[in-house]
């Protein structure tokens, strides 16, 4: 038997709280990247080579090789490990260490019990990375049985939905900022210049976002398609789009070119926006398509936006809109404020609605 003096404390992801606690994921950068805890730090044994090298042994010749190769590669480390710990922990006095890897297996056990037998207390989160995970997954199904009244920010390419979204949001409004959590803007274009994330990522996020938002009776969405890029959207939130309320933003074609030009900066991205575009030029008349190709080569951008809207775009979103069979508000603007403000008011409308239905407005 393993004296109670050499075991590791172990705590459970129900215990795990990222405020309360310091969190060092001792995963490789690329596992780190792809998703990990709330505030988590990541403080790796291995690098992203390293990992696949031992993971490669591990296949091919066995699992004794592959821990003595693990072992040689992580004790080079201790040293470096223990201090950056040590340095974190100074910084965070009062939280507790949880060290986490994978699966809460060998290589969250290797710095726990270092740790520990170096005197720095500190807890292994049980199951690892897989079982917060897990948790995430059981989360996204509640909130997918919880009612909620969906409010649908639309609007044509280019009608700054993002922008209005995000000053509703600033104000206090429940607004699902998806593209800000998926990291793209939805469209071929739509990773330029951003940080794109993955779906591990997006969804530990929306949690986040659907747990922050619990109590309101209603969410604010952009219309969506069921994909963002790389990223599938939850189907109660597609559900709730076809169901909710939809308030379409009519933005002037030239005011809407601007903003393009504004968001997705050509003259420092020109390179991507060329190798973009030729994704969805077969799908293009060929003389409107080679037309938009020349004015991107000779960097006339503005112009080439121009016919991307009216040849492409637009046509795709009037065929969308056309199939909803949404409760619809048309909102016409040219300022941001007006935007906002006439969004707020059909808002107000049917929470003015709902109350009157629910007898908290006396007439």
């Amino acid at each position: 038997m393993v004296s109670d003096e050499y075991k590791i404390p172990k705590l459970s992801i129900f215990q795990w709280n990222s405020e309360k606690c310091l969190t060092i994921d001792v995963r490789s950068p690329q596992e780190f990247n792809e998703a990990t805890l709330p505030k988590a730090i990541n403080v790796p044994i291995f690098n992203n080579e390293e990992r696949v090298k031992v993971g490669t042994i591990y296949k091919q010749v066995g699992k004794v090789e592959a821990v003595k190769l693990g072992l040689s590669i992580y004790s080079k480390k201790i040293p470096d490990i223990f201090e950056t710990i040590i340095k974190l922990k100074e910084q965070h006095p009062k939280k507790k260490i949880v060290i986490v890897c994978a699966r809460g297996g060998m290589r969250s056990q290797s710095i726990a019990s270092t740790l520990n037998m170096l005197g720095i207390h500190c807890y292994q989160l049980d199951g690892g990375f897989r079982t917060y995970r897990s948790l995430i997954v059981d989360k996204l199904n509640e909130y997918a049985n919880v009612e909620k009244r969906f409010f649908i920010v639309s609007g044509n390419t280019g009608s700054k939905k993002t922008i209005i979204l995000q000053k509703l949001k600033r104000e206090g409004y429940p607004v699902l900022d998806l593209e800000d959590l998926a990291g793209h803007r939805g469209s071929a274009f739509g990773g330029i210049g951003l940080e794109v994330r993955s779906q591990k990522k997006f969804e530990s996020l929306l949690v986040a976002e659907l747990e922050y938002y619990q109590d309101s009776p209603y969410y604010i969405i952009e219309s969506e398609s069921k994909r963002i890029g790389n990223i599938i959207v939850p189907d109660f939130i597609i559900n709730g789009k076809k169901t909710g309320i939809n308030i379409e933003l009519v933005y002037p074609l030239q005011n809407r070119v601007q903003h393009i030009m504004e968001t997705y900066q050509p003259n420092k991205y020109g390179k991507e926006i060329l190798e973009a575009f030729m994704v969805i030029k077969k799908r293009m008349p060929v003389p409107i398509g080679t037309e938009i190709h020349n004015l991107l080569l000779n960097k006339q951008y503005d112009l080439a936006f121009e016919l991307l809207l009216k040849n492409y775009y637009d046509p795709q979103y009037v065929h969308a809109s056309s199939q909803n069979d949404q409760l619809h508000h048309q909102l016409k603007f040219t300022q941001i404020t007006e935007a906002v403000e006439g969004v707020k008011k059909v808002i107000a409308h049917y929470e003015y609605q709902l109350k009157k239905i629910e007898g908290m407005v006396q007439l």
